[in-house]
């Protein structure tokens, strides 16, 4: 070969052999950027739930990512959340909440009662209404000025929230007056959907996620398991009854009769504590009737329950004068009516953390020879 073809071959290989070697340093570049892009990824680890359908939670290093979504439609995300355990708030992003959250707003009385169970009464800082609060240390720190009355749903005081500086406030995402209220306030609105939750432990379960926020996710942990087993338990021992006796729900309100679906919240309660919910269809919500639709359906029924918001003292003489037509009923007549009376009982503030103790009272009245003799029930008793 000539000599200056030697050359020009010599040059050709020495370029081929830089432009390979560039390549492959390019090459290990790119791949060390994706290898360090990867790691940077943060990889979300998800902590399983029981029951509840309503949210899910996360956990990566010191953060936690809690999803809600509707119970009724878990395809459908409401919020998405970032809670960080840091004191320097500086440091987080937008979708970010530090925690423990120090200053919290309940916006309704089902709500406060996963901070009451977890006594985490030091993190609130206002609350809806205290006209049916029941809780003695709760009420004190109301009437000391230490924790503030914000207004009922939709007549919320915007003003006093604003001045409360919230870190959060616990909403009802599905009603106007709460959270449509307050969502352009720039404050950090966490939607709370448990009481769309269709069995008592899924509802019972979302003390989980409040557990998060006051910084006590352990305890929570422990409340929820402890009434899991109590609730399990008192339903295995009325699975076992051969008698289900019959019960419906509800009373008039104005000229509609409001009935619990067949698949309700209400209907697990009942089918659990082994008692045969009159009302056999597969609706989840509650549909408006008239009188002598219901009457037609439970005028045998074996029990009638009923949640009412009326005078203390309220009795069966008080409960037929709102209609006669009450004393038609078997129920009525037997002295069956079951009857929960709010502005004597603390219902709303207790039931979602105390489904074990609700069963245990319908237990009490449709089997009673399952429970101790001194058993007393606690929310629902028969009317006199």
């Amino acid at each position: 070969m000539p000599t200056n073809q030697i050359t020009m071959f010599s040059k050709y290989l020495n370029s081929t052999l830089w432009l390979i070697c560039i390549a492959v340093i390019l090459s290990s570049c790119g791949l060390n950027s994706t290898s360090t892009k990867h790691k940077n990824i943060e990889q979300w680890n998800l902590i399983p739930l029981k029951y509840a359908t309503g949210f899910t939670i996360e956990k990566y290093q010191n953060k936690t990512r809690v999803t809600i979504k509707n119970p009724s439609d878990t395809s459908k995300i409401i919020k998405q959340v970032i809670l960080v355990s840091t004191s320097d708030k500086s440091t987080l992003r937008d979708d970010e909440i530090a925690i423990p959250s120090q200053k919290i707003i309940c916006s309704s009385s089902t709500q406060l009662a996963y901070f009451l169970e977890l006594k985490a009464y030091q993190n609130i800082v206002g609350i809806n209404s205290s006209r049916y609060l029941h809780n003695e240390e709760m009420n004190k720190l109301v009437t000391d000025k230490k924790i503030a009355r914000i207004g009922k749903e939709g007549l919320f005081n915007k003003e006093l929230i604003v001045g409360l500086e919230p870190d959060v406030i616990m909403v009802s995402p599905f009603k106007t007056g709460g959270y449509n209220a307050m969502k352009n306030l720039e404050i950090n609105l966490v939607p709370m959907a448990a009481h769309k939750e269709m069995t008592p432990l899924a509802k019972a379960e979302w003390i989980k996620m409040v557990g998060l926020f006051v910084g006590k996710e352990k305890r929570a942990n422990e409340i929820f398991n402890e009434i899991d087993k109590k609730y399990n338990e008192l339903k295995k021992m009325a699975s076992g009854t051969s008698e289900k006796p019959t019960i419906f729900s509800g009373k008039l309100i104005g000229d509609k009769w409001y009935v619990p679906g067949g698949n309700s919240f209400y209907a697990h309660y009942f089918k659990d504590a082994g008692a045969s919910y009159i009302f056999k269809n597969n609706k989840t919500g509650a549909e408006p009737m008239d009188f002598e639709a219901v009457f037609e359906t439970a005028q045998n029924a074996d029990y009638w329950r009923v949640l009412t918001s009326s005078v203390v003292g309220f009795n069966k003489k008080m409960f037929l004068s709102e209609d006669r037509r009450y004393d038609d009923f078997k129920a009525f007549k037997e002295n069956h009516i079951l009857v929960c009376n709010i502005r004597e009982i603390p219902f709303y503030e207790q039931n979602p953390v105390k489904p074990h103790v609700i069963l245990a009272d319908y237990i009490f009245h449709f089997h009673r020879e399952l429970l101790p003799k001194d058993y007393q029930p606690t929310f629902w008793n028969v009317l006199e």
